[in-house]
């Protein structure tokens, strides 16, 4: 009985990390610039979400595969940031402001822990998603989820870039560009360097299989997946109560013009209404829609592949 509450432990921690990440996100709408909420309540998002990668990825991935992760999205992701405020490829011209010191390099330290976060969100995402929650050794895991993971990170970058550019001043954007001051370019370079962490992550996972390092009984694991949508989605918080809460009249620069940063508050909040909200609704209904029998049957197949792998060995 003990034991059984112990594996089912990791479950309801996902699940209250996502809320706290969450109310988290809330706290930072309903900060005031400059105040307390606003200063100290990302460290509970960042918190919550560094502690769902450990907890989440041990019941998905063994130890070596989950550090896996963590060193290719930090090394690929620096490496293009760094080369990126050298050279303007692949994401554009930019550099950032003091607002995001200390850096390493070029880089601001905290680039990379959210690179990872919201990595291991939206790849567990795209997983989800994608029907592909159990270990499988198919093109579909080994191609299509890195696609997909890449597209979700995107969705979460058209809210998140211009909040935290044009409105904030934590990076600049030379010359600014077409989507509230920040460039198409850094959309499709954004896809491409994720992609690249993705693919690079994907051959890892694929190669042979590995059990997780912690167990969760079968019929908890949609649980544990039903978590993911939640911490996908968290900076929605944010994002969809910054119209309603913010007081703020000033104007910010976009495009040489000045824009009222009420009504960019407002559009980042319809756009995330309308992208990062359907998509975790149907990621749920996909969590929710996964049966102990279909499991079971992906599990033995799963099982039986691994067997044959170790014959081959």
């Amino acid at each position: 009985m003990g034991r059984a509450l112990g594996k089912l432990g990791g479950v309801v921690a996902c699940m209250g990390l996502g809320l706290a990440a969450w109310f988290g996100n809330v706290l930072y709408a309903l900060g005031s610039p400059g105040g307390l909420l606003k200063e100290w309540s990302p460290a509970l998002v960042a918190g919550a979400m560094i502690a769902f990668l450990v907890v989440h990825g041990r019941r998905t991935y063994s130890g070596r595969q989950l550090l896996s992760f963590v060193v290719l999205v930090f090394l690929i992701g620096w490496f293009f940031e760094t080369v990126s405020l050298m050279t303007g490829f692949p994401v554009g011209n930019y550099h950032y402001t003091e607002l995001m010191a200390p850096f390493l390099g070029h880089v601001p330290v905290s680039v990379m822990p959210a690179y990872c976060v919201m990595g291991y969100a939206s790849w567990s995402m795209a997983r989800l998603l994608l029907a592909r929650t159990e270990w499988s050794a198919d093109n579909v895991l080994r191609f299509g989820v890195p696609v997909l993971a890449a597209m979700l990170m995107v969705v979460w970058d058209l809210s998140m870039d211009p909040l935290r550019a044009t409105v904030e001043g934590r990076w600049v954007w030379s010359g600014g560009g077409v989507h509230f001051g920040v460039p198409l370019e850094n959309y499709i370079g954004w896809a491409f360097v994720t992609w690249i962490m993705f693919q690079s992550f994907a051959l890892v996972v694929t190669g042979r299989y590995e059990p997780p390092a912690r167990r969760v009984p079968r019929s908890a694991r949609r649980y544990l997946w039903l978590s993911v949508p939640l911490i996908w989605a968290a900076f929605a918080g944010e994002y969809l109560l910054n119209p309603f809460v913010s007081a703020r009249l000033d104007s910010v620069m976009v495009d040489g013009a000045h824009m009222p940063v009420a009504e960019i508050f407002a559009s980042i909040a319809f756009l995330t209404a309308t992208t990062m909200l359907p998509l975790a609704l149907v990621g749920a209904v996909a969590a929710l829609r996964r049966s102990p029998a279909s499991l079971a049957r992906r599990g033995m197949a799963a099982g039986l592949a691994h067997g044959r792998a170790g014959d081959k060995q």
